[in-house]
This record gives C-alpha cells, structure tokens and sequence, in this order.
C-alpha cells in the first residue's frame, strides 16, 4: 500500500508522526532532510524537489535549529496549520482502507497505534492488500547497530577518515558538509568532537598550486575584460591570491599577461623595458617610444597596459 501513495504524502504522513516539537532550540534528526528521505524512502537528492512544491503549497514550515550531533544549526521541517489538514485528511482516508489480516477483513484505523508510525504500518502491507505482522527480532550478531552504538574512539576513527577525504581537495562544498553533519548526528558526535578533527585535517589539506593558479587565471579573465586592471580590480585580485596563499600571484600575472599580447605589443613591450631598465626614461627614449607607436598604431590604453606591466616586472 505505501507504493500507492506520493512521495508529497509520504512525506506528510512523515512529519503527522514526528512533530516539530514546541522548543525553538532543539530539532530533531528525523526532521532534517537527511531523516526526511529516509524515514519515506527516497534518495536525498531528489526530496529538494518535494519540499518545494509542499512549500508552495503552504503545507510545511522550514526552521533552523541546533540537531544533536551537527556542528551547525540545520534545517528541519515541519506541518503548517494547512499541512496538518491535509495530512488529517490523508490518515482519515488511509484508516478507512479495508487490509486482510489472520484470514479477516479489517480496516487499517484497526491496526493502527502509537507505538508505529503509520507508515511503518503501511510497509507491512503486499501488494495482495495483506497486513503482515512483523515479528519483533531479537537483537544479535547479524542485527545492524546504531553509530551512537560504536564505541568513541571507533566513531571518531570514521569521521576523521571522513573528514579527511573531504578535505583532500583542499575544499569542503556545501553537499560535502552536509555529508559531514549528517554523519556527525549518525555517529552521535558533538561540535566539541569534530571541529578538533576538522581543523588538523584542514590544516594537513595539500592545496595544489596548479589549482589555486587556475583559479587566480579565471579571475585575471574577468579582470581583463577591458585591456587594463584598475585599481579595485588589483585589490581584489592581490586578496584572492592571499586568500589562496600564491605567492607568485604578480608573476603569475605578467605572465599571463605577456601571453596575450600581439606581436606588435611583444615588441613595443621589449622596447619599454629597454628604456626602463635603469629606473628611468631619456629623452630620446621616449621619441624612439612615441615613434614605435606611431608606426604600430598603439593606443593609450595599451600603451598604459603595457607601461603597467613593465613597471611590474621592475619592481
């Protein structure tokens, strides 16, 4: 019977059974979307998309609280005044289904009580319309086990090889720490346990070079647009290259920019750094520049884009 219904009301039936709860503080695991797709059977990654069209259907509320094992606040979902009239409607409607159960027909508001949640009920329905009461196991060796099971260290071992491979690319991406959080509720990992792990492993993170390089490439891109760099646009990119700790940001930049230029640039680039290899520029040497720009029909923006980077490669 759970087959026959949406993942929006499966959702719904979810969170009927598993209240927000009155404390702003506190959330509750299954409330997360990690807890969502689980507790109705789907892949995370595809419930975003149910809980928008709840949303534009005022079904559900969305607030951020302090999860039990998350190094941040995260955010969990609840039933709207709407969303609870929908979900009385649904369970109403679910209650009157007529199932067979020991050779009876009976209808599911029978079978239902508050030690299961309705939709661990519906599971024990086939496809016959059969309830099939499910024997209550007996704990052993082959009974899987909760992470806050694991003993510390054994769980602190799985989050730090976790949070190492996070870090591996020098990077943690939002879905990466949502991994992380997710796996710090299972483990029953507090803050004051994970941040000391991803600290040392952010810390011991390789940043290759050729990365953050390619990265400073991209911004000198958009900072090119226009032949030159003005000022602002210096100051962010001498930001980015601290923030990405490259040291060779300003060679990085000439050589970029040398690159680009045409041959005629090349040579008038040549020309200048002639004249100002002593620090200053005669007379004569400013005719002979003035004349190659003349002849190579040089403009003052470049002529100031060129002067640029000659200075650069001085200083």
């Amino acid at each position: 019977m759970l087959l026959t219904l949406t993942v929006e009301q499966r959702v719904l039936l979810h969170l009927w059974d598993t209240p927000l709860g009155d404390n702003p503080w506190e959330g509750r695991p299954e409330l997360t979307q990690a807890g969502v797709s689980e507790a109705v059977g789907i892949a995370r990654k595809h419930l975003p998309r149910t809980l928008k069209k709840l949303r534009e259907k005022a079904h559900i509320l969305e607030e951020t609280r302090h999860v039990a094992g998350a190094k941040q606040r995260c955010r969990v979902y609840g039933l709207s005044n709407e969303g609870r009239r929908a979900a009385s409607e649904l369970v109403d409607d679910l209650h009157m289904r007529k199932v067979k159960f020991e050779g009876e027909e009976v209808d599911v508001k029978s079978l239902h009580n508050h030690t299961m949640a309705l939709l661990d009920l519906l599971r024990n329905i086939d496809s016959s319309g059969t309830y099939q009461l499910q024997p209550q196991s007996v704990p052993d060796q082959t009974t899987s086990i909760d992470g806050r099971d694991l003993p510390l260290e054994h769980r602190l071992a799985i989050y730090d090889s976790i949070v190492r491979t996070a870090w591996a690319d020098g990077i943690v991406t939002k879905d990466e720490q949502a991994i992380l959080d997710d796996m710090s509720m299972y483990l029953g990992l507090e803050p004051h346990q994970t941040e000391p792990l991803e600290k040392q492993a952010r810390d011991e993170a390789v940043k290759p070079d050729t990365e953050n390089t390619s990265l400073y490439k991209q911004m000198l891109e958009v900072a090119w647009q226009d032949g030159e760099v003005d000022s602002n646009e210096q100051a962010m990119l001498d930001s980015l290259a601290d923030m990405l700790g490259l040291d060779s940001a300003r060679e990085v930049q000439l050589d970029w920019v040398c690159d680009r230029l045409d041959d005629r640039l090349k040579a008038y680039c040549s020309a200048m750094e002639a004249a100002w290899e002593d620090g200053t520029v005669s007379q004569d040497e400013e005719n002979m520049l003035q004349n190659m720009r003349n002849s190579l029909a040089i403009s003052e923006q470049e002529h100031q884009t060129i002067l640029g980077v000659v200075r650069a490669k001085l200083n």
